[in-house]
């Protein structure tokens, strides 16, 4: 069966002769790149290359702007927005980042739309009013501020773009339209021939329609006759809108509708635990195909983020298979280490260079090139003494760290350790230098951190192309316009494909219906075309889905698999895979590599938490492949436990921050209590939630807010019984060493406690937890029994009440105890140790001394090659 690519060059009847009057237009550079070659092969001898291109950049050059980087960008609005905004505040260019790439979006999609950008931030402007009428002035003042502001900062920001040539890709789009005629002019005798796209913007509609109307150009759908007759498909949503509006159908020819879906197709649909379920299965099918049908596959990834483990797992040679998605960069070690130069550099304690080296010397990337402090020569002291000099600004801060990182690589390169990624640190600092060149605001330290940590991050590699390849790995919207006989998609599960609800946006759903930009539905058809195209022309099909039930939306298949699932014109197979294990003793065991007992070495040395400990307790398995092959499940919902934990703990931390140090008082604590609302609000926009209004994002957010008011009236009520109270620390990080008797080197423990206070004179450690607490959970027979299954979060506590105690040796006694957010009325659970109905809450040296010879026997099962790993 031809390709549509084929089928399309074969109706053109392209020959050397006509080719220099025509251009074509395709989804993106990956389609094009593609026709040029079929266009190449199918004429002979061809003297030059014709314009093949995609549908963006064909536009770009036609409106003579520039699209620019999403940096500059944001970094050109964040200058505009200075200039309008009143309040300055410390977080200001993190209060900035949490909306800007939205509000970016939005407008740009506005413009591509050919819309007023002024007259819907306007009524942004009047439906944020509308909403804080019955508001406290005090608690919304500065996000009325905001809005108030965004048509005046578009029109600022707009006109800086302008003056440099360049625009975001709506505004280029825009212009596009506007210069349309001009380039009619310019190119009155070429033809221009649209192929395989979909879901257009209107000014893509408009000047599709004009240009097709010149010289004879053509367009060509890629869609099946199937999906057109049926009036619910969503797969033709777009199309069977532009062939029934469109003036051009009425005088020629729709081409095509296809008759392709409904050949006879295997359809394989494999249910599989987690992502490693999915990328073994990847694996194993790719391993099925001999070589002439590898060359006719194609591997979708639904869900891009399992590049990795699908890398792993692969058993192909890396030269037969050409992977277009990117591979984020593990950069957590140059983080941390930049993290603690800056802290000393902002440290009012100045210190010496042998301090310094000690806080250096910790991480993995200096540890493994330094030699002891009194083995450094003069070339490594110079660069430790260089960081010690005080920066006075942000060039010299970028000096000094791109010197350390040109060190290490130097050094690294010498040892023959890999350490790549100081490569890409390196080009993230001259990428910071280059901004500074451009923007004042830019010298400010506490932005230059945020912008380098924020680089590092997201920090992520491509891979070389590789046209040779037999196989190719690709995300879905890049498969756009191409054809394969074998098609394997992962991740077919629903909120990934389709992806659901969830969208980043400003503009409210009533906002963006009026005025025809997409919502959800309009999206979900996008997806839905897409995965409908790469399978209609495919004979075997692979439907790989997640089928572990985790969570709100874990294991849930995909609607596009309960759609096939019911089409009996097509072999559909169904397959429940798992993960291949060792037998050993009729246990199923991980064995303890070579290579795993490094990684468990590792890890002792960066330091175990209790959360840690506590997932090896419950699961070795996940300990395994979480903890030591940092291999983590993509959440399917935005909603999930992770997530609410996070929003938990920022919204108390900063609600809380005010009074730290303070002996509170009732005053003290209705003044956080005003701040919740406010402060909850702003933790939800920070992860990623902007519309609070519906769904389960306002579920959530009462249960939040209503749970923390519930804790601070029980504080208030302790303070009327005349209890003192005093917080000490929020999210206090700590860590200490142990010294285990029968490992060669010392253990590092290391927790973030999420609150040290004093209540009447007892120092306390509290854990919040996002789960359902009992209170016999955090109550022991003895101390023995800490590390038995039913008792991990008492384990949890005695861990960072060790920790405590080797941080402060002149402790005695303290208390530690959970909040639970599913109860907060229960306040703070208390950790004990019951004896003949007696309850010991006190935590003391004994105790302590108890714990660290169970924790010690732990640590060393764990670190005991001959021990093997248990499977659940």
């Amino acid at each position: 069966m031809s390709s549509f690519l084929e089928k399309v060059i074969d109706d053109i009847k392209i020959n050397a002769t006509n080719l220099n009057n025509h251009t074509f237009i395709l989804p993106n550079k990956r389609s094009a790149n593609y026709f040029k070659k079929l266009v190449l092969r199918k004429i002979e001898g061809i003297a030059f290359v014709p314009q093949i291109q995609s549908i963006n950049s064909f536009i770009i050059k036609i409106s003579g702007l520039n699209e620019a980087e999403e940096k500059t960008l944001i970094f050109t609005l964040y200058e505009a927005y200075i200039k309008l905004k009143e309040n300055k505040n410390e977080n200001f260019f993190e209060d900035f980042n949490i909306w800007a790439r939205k509000f970016l979006m939005d407008v740009s999609e506005i413009e591509q739309n050919l819309l007023n950008p002024q007259l819907i931030l306007q009524e942004l402007v009047e439906i944020n009013k509308i909403n804080n009428w019955t508001k406290k002035k005090f608690s919304n003042q500065d996000k009325s501020l905001l809005w108030e502001i965004l048509p005046r900062l578009f029109s600022l920001f707009r006109s800086k773009l302008i003056n440099n040539e360049i625009g975001t890709k709506g505004m280029c789009y825009a212009e596009a339209k506007v210069n349309l005629e001009h380039y009619k002019e310019a190119n009155h005798n070429l033809t221009h021939i649209f192929i395989g796209l979909n879901a257009l913007t209107k000014s893509e509609e408009l000047i599709i329609q004009e240009l097709l109307e010149l010289n004879n150009g053509e367009i060509y759908w890629d869609i099946d006759k199937e999906f057109l007759k049926n009036k619910d498909h969503g797969a033709a949503f777009f199309i069977k809108q532009y062939r029934n509006s469109w003036k051009r159908f009425k005088k020629h020819p729709f081409k095509w509708e296809g008759e392709n879906y409904s050949n006879k197709k295997s359809i394989n649909i494999i249910g599989t635990p987690k992502v490693l379920g999915q990328a073994i299965e990847v694996s194993r099918t790719l391993s099925s195909f001999n070589e002439g049908e590898l060359k006719k596959t194609v591997v979708i990834l639904g869900e891009e983020a399992i590049i990795d483990p699908v890398l792993n797992y692969n058993t192909l040679p890396l030269k037969d298979i050409e992977v277009t998605i990117k591979t984020k960069l593990k950069l957590e070690e140059f983080i941390a280490l930049i993290s603690d130069i800056f802290k000393t550099q902002q440290s009012s304690k100045k210190k010496n260079i042998e301090q310094l080296f000690k806080i250096l010397s910790k991480h993995r990337a200096m540890k493994s090139i330094f030699p002891e402090f009194k083995k450094l020569d003069k070339s490594e002291l110079k660069i430790i003494e260089d960081l010690l000099k005080p920066w006075g600004s942000s060039k010299q801060a970028i000096n000094s760290l791109k010197k350390l990182m040109f060190f290490i690589n130097g050094k690294s390169k010498k040892r023959a350790v890999s350490f790549s990624n100081t490569d890409y640190c390196i080009k993230s600092l001259e990428e910071m230098e280059r901004i500074l060149n451009t923007f004042s605001f830019f010298k400010d330290l506490k932005i230059l951190k945020s912008v380098l940590f924020s680089s590092l991050e997201n920090g992520a590699l491509g891979f070389e192309t590789n046209e040779n390849a037999k196989v190719k790995i690709m995300g879905l919207l890049e498969s756009r316009a191409l054809d394969f006989e074998n098609v394997i998609i992962s991740s077919v599960n629903e909120g990934i494909l389709p992806k659901g609800k969830i969208h980043s946006s400003l503009i409210p759903f009533d906002l963006r219906k009026k005025h025809n930009l997409l919502t959800y539905s309009e999206r979900d058809a996008i997806y839905t075309y897409h995965f409908y195209r790469i399978i209609k022309r495919a004979k075997n099909i692979f439907l790989i889905y997640n089928n572990y039930n985790d969570g709100v939306m874990g294991g849930e298949k995909s609607r596009f698999i309960h759609q096939i699932e019911h089409e009996k014109k097509h072999q559909i197979f169904f397959h429940n895979a798992g993960p291949k294990i060792f037998k050993e003793k009729e246990e199923f065991i991980i064995k303890k590599s070579p290579g795993l007992i490094r990684r468990l070495h590792e890890l002792a040395e960066k330091g175990f938490s209790p959360s840690t400990l506590d997932q090896y307790i419950k699961s070795q398995e996940e300990f395994y492949y979480k903890t030591l092959l940092n291999i983590y499940e993509m959440q399917e919902d935005q909603i999930n436990p992770r997530t609410i934990g996070v929003i938990f703990h920022e919204s108390i931390e900063e609600i809380y921050r005010p009074l730290i140090g303070k002996k509170i008082n009732k005053k003290d604590m209705l003044k956080a209590q005003s701040l919740v609302e406010e402060k909850t609000k702003r933790a939800f926009i920070k992860n990623g939630f902007n519309d609070l209004k519906k769904g389960k994002a306002l579920i959530l957010y009462e249960v939040i807010k209503n749970g923390i008011f519930r804790l601070i009236k029980k504080e208030i009520k302790d303070i009327e019984l005349g209890n003192e109270l005093k917080i000490i620390a929020l999210e206090k990080k700590m860590t200490c060493v142990l010294e285990i008797e029968g490992l060669e080197n010392s253990v590092k423990l290391k927790g973030i406690i999420d609150r040290i206070d004093i209540r009447n004179g007892i120092t306390r450690i509290i854990d919040y937890k996002t789960g359902i607490i009992r209170p016999y959970e955090v109550v022991l027979t003895d101390i023995d029994s800490c590390m038995e299954l039913a008792n991990t979060k008492s384990m949890q506590l005695m861990c960072y009440a060790l920790m405590y105690f080797k941080n402060f040796p002149k402790t005695t006694n303290i208390e530690a105890g959970l909040i639970s957010f599913r109860d907060l009325g229960k306040g703070i659970m208390k950790f004990g140790v019951r004896k003949e109905k007696k309850e010991d809450n006190r935590i003391d040296r004994l105790k302590i001394t108890e714990f660290e010879k169970k924790l010690n026997n732990l640590i060393l099962e764990i670190m005991d090659p001959k021990i093997n790993f248990k499977k659940d």
